[in-house]
C-alpha cells in the first residue's frame, strides 16, 4: 500500500503555476527523494499533502485517507518539518518543543527529545531567539522526530547545518525508516538524497520530469576522460562529426579533458591513433550528475 499518493495534483497561484498534473506514489517503509532546485514546486506539493494548501485540481491521499484542505489529516501520525520552520523566539527550545508535543496529542516525548538534542549537540535551555540559524534548524529536526510517527515529511531538513550534523540527520532518517516510518525527503542536493534514498522524483518548474531509481539518475550524467599526450606531441582537435555528444572541458599544451555520454568505445578508438602518456577517469560528482540530467531533461 502507498503511504502517499498524488493524483493529477495541480496548484496555481492566480496566473502563476505552483505544480502541474503531478502523479506519484510513495510506498510504505520507503525513503523517497523529492528533488528540484528552489522554486520547482517541492514545497507547494508538501503543503498540499499537509492540507495547508487547497489544490486547484487533483487529489492527495496520506496514510490511506484523502487530504482535506484546512483539516488535520491524521497529523498525530505525521512528523513534519516545513522548509520555513519558525518557532517562538521568546521561549527556550525545550519550552517550545514541549508545547508543540502537547499540541500533537502526546507528552511522552521527553526522553526522545533529550536523545535527539544530545546527538545534534543542541542546548535545549537556550532561548530560541538567541540561537544561530543552524541551531534553530536543529530545533526543527527535533520537532519532526520527537514523536514516533508512521510518516515523516521533511522539507530541506539539513539546510543551514554543517556537514557533520547533516550526516547525523541522515542517520536519524535511516533509523526512522528502520523503525517502520515512511519518509518523504525534499532536497535540492542529489548527494544527500542518494545517501538515504533508493528512488526519487525530479521536478522542473512544477512538473514531474523523472521518477526513477537514484542509480539510474546518476547514470544519466556525463563521464569524464583526461588524456595526457606524449611529450613533444600535439594535442589533436576533437572531431565533432565522429564523436557526437563529446565535448571538451579543458585543454592545454599536452592534456585534453573531455566529457562523453554512453560507452567510451568510440572515444578510446579515436585516442588510440595518437601517442598517449596516460589516461585518467575523473569522477563526476553526484551534484554534477544531477545538474547535467536536469538540464538535459529541460524541454521548452
Amino acid at each position: 500500500m502507498n503511504t502517499i499518493e498524488c493524483s493529477a495534483l495541480t496548484k496555481r497561484y492566480g496566473a502563476a503555476r505552483g505544480v502541474e498534473d503531478l502523479s506519484f506514489g510513495i510506498e510504505e517503509g520507503e525513503i523517497f527523494g523529492y528533488l528540484g532546485p528552489n522554486g520547482s514546486g517541492k514545497t507547494t506539493t508538501i503543503r498540499c499533502l499537509m492540507g495547508l494548501l487547497a489544490p486547484t485540481s487533483g487529489q492527495c491521499r496520506v496514510l490511506g485517507a484523502p487530504v482535506v484542505p484546512g483539516k488535520a489529516t491524521r497529523h498525530a501520525r505525521i512528523g513534519y518539518l516545513p522548509g520555513d520552520f519558525r518557532i517562538w523566539p521568546q521561549y527556550t527550545a525545550r519550552q517550545s518543543l514541549r508545547l508543540m508535543a502537547a499540541l500533537g496529542s502526546s507528552n511522552d516525548t521527553e526522553c526522545r527529545r533529550n536523545e535527539l538534542a544530545d546527538r545534534l549537540d543542541l542546548n535545549l535551555d537556550r532561548r530560541v531567539g538567541a540561537l544561530s540559524k543552524g541551531n534553530r534548524q536543529k530545533v526543527g529536526v527535533i520537532y519532526a522526530l520527537q514523536h514516533r510517527t508512521d510518516l515523516l515529511i521533511l522539507d530541506e531538513p539539513t539546510i543551514g547545518l554543517d556537514p557533520l550534523i547533516s550526516q547525523i540527520v541522515l542517520d536519524l532518517i535511516r533509523e526512522a525508516c528502520e523503525s517502520g516510518a515512511t519518509i518523504l525527503l525534499s532536497s535540492h542536493d542529489l548527494a544527500e538524497v542518494a545517501a538515504v534514498c533508493a528512488r526519487a522524483a525530479i521536478l522542473r518548474e512544477g512538473r514531474l520530469i523523472e521518477l526513477a531509481p537514484i542509480s539510474q539518475i546518476v547514470r544519466q550524467g556525463e563521464r569524464r576522460l583526461k588524456i595526457w599526450f606524449a611529450k613533444g606531441s600535439q594535442v589533436p582537435a576533437l572531431p565533432a562529426d565522429r564523436l557526437p555528444g563529446v565535448r571538451v572541458i579543458s585543454q592545454d599544451s599536452d592534456t585534453l579533458h573531455i566529457a562523453y555520454q554512453g560507452t567510451a568505445e568510440a572515444v578510446l578508438k579515436w585516442i588510440a591513433g595518437f601517442p598517449i602518456d596516460r589516461i585518467a577517469t575523473p569522477q563526476t560528482s553526484l551534484q554534477e550528475a544531477f545538474m547535467q540530467y536536469y538540464e538535459r531533461q529541460a524541454g521548452p
